[in-house]
């Protein structure tokens, strides 16, 4: 995309004239976020560069909308003038919210404040306005939906051995500067996948949680940003990303959290191992796709994000002992 074509953009969502010409003011692998300013204020327009349907933008923008009324500080999704959460703009799928000022991303914010964040995102929905038995239901009928739709396999499937042993074939005949950290990472990462569990209790849940996604924000706050990816998962598992991403090595900061998920209402309960499935399933998913970008990039700026992307693994590994310290942890507290 080009400014003119973010410029169509803010036409078509109704934010009223640009006054600075919009500039890119972030990239990832799912899209390109452009900052635009109207008299109205700031916007943000993304570029989705992944498959997205209209179905699939629209429950994810109810969803949002959900959690706001819970008081999840989140970008709010515009709809254009025709009531759709996407529209197509010179072949350029893009969607619209409104705009954050964001912190970069912390694993070492504060652990009570991700615990309860993850709580108001899990607990079921309040009896506020209607009876017990309401509410009840509401809460059935919530999780009969994400049942309903297909789990993504992301976030539930091992990466076969096979795969990893290509792969790391692949890498060390290219002689990729993180072959031999690949070749080191596959048997545990394989060693982990004996414990994989299906989800259970499913209900929509982000699914993608980590740092990236729950920023700090000027005024204190937490914010959830990119729900491009929410979908049936189970709360126990989701939670294990928490313990995983903020806590890990830490057994005082996974107690801290813990302590404010369960007060908070969070409805996960992490017992062993198994409960992991959704941590342990991402980062071999994470590891196998670094290798295959690096090996298909075309040139060294896309081969140095593959690397980098790899290496965040290595940068904070996880292992048997790692899983087994937080859920002590979680039990103690």
């Amino acid at each position: 995309m080009q400014p003119r074509d973010v410029e169509q953009a803010a036409r078509r969502f109704g934010l009223g004239p640009v006054v600075t010409e919009p500039h890119v003011a972030g990239r990832g692998k799912q899209g390109v976020l452009w900052l635009v300013v109207t008299p109205a204020g700031p916007f943000a327009v993304k570029e989705v560069l992944d498959a997205l349907s209209e179905v699939e933008a629209a429950a994810d923008a109810a969803f949002v909308t959900q959690m706001a009324d819970r008081g999840v500080h989140a970008p709010q999704p515009l709809r254009t003038a025709e009531g759709t959460v996407l529209a197509d703009v010179d072949g350029a799928t893009v969607r619209v919210s409104t705009w954050v000022d964001l912190d970069p991303p912390r694993v070492d914010v504060d652990p009570a404040a991700v615990g309860a964040l993850f709580a108001t995102l899990h607990r079921d929905p309040p009896a506020s306005a209607a009876t017990a038995a309401t509410a009840a239901t509401a809460a059935t009928a919530a999780r009969s939906t994400a049942a309903a739709a297909e789990v993504d396999p992301w976030y539930t499937e091992p990466v076969p051995e096979q795969e990893w042993d290509d792969l790391t074939r692949a890498l060390l005949a290219e002689r990729a500067p993180f072959a031999d950290g690949f070749a080191a990472t596959a048997p545990v990462l394989l060693g982990l996948q004996d414990h994989f569990r299906p989800p259970a209790d499913l209900r929509t849940c982000h699914r993608d949680l980590w740092a990236d996604n729950v920023r700090g924000t000027p005024e204190g706050r937490l914010c959830v940003i990119d729900w491009d990816n929410c979908g049936p998962q189970d709360p126990t598992q989701e939670v294990c990303v928490a313990l995983v991403e903020y806590c890990l090595g830490d057994a005082g900061r996974a107690a801290a959290l813990w302590r404010a998920y369960r007060a908070g209402g969070g409805t996960g309960r992490p017992v062993d191992r198994g409960d992991f499935t959704m941590v342990l399933a991402q980062f071999g998913h994470f590891a196998v796709s670094a290798a295959q970008d690096w090996l298909e990039a075309a040139d060294d700026p896309a081969r140095d994000d593959a690397e980098a992307w790899f290496r965040e693994l290595l940068d904070r590994p996880l292992d048997v002992a790692g899983i087994d310290l937080l859920l002590a942890a979680v039990r103690d507290a």
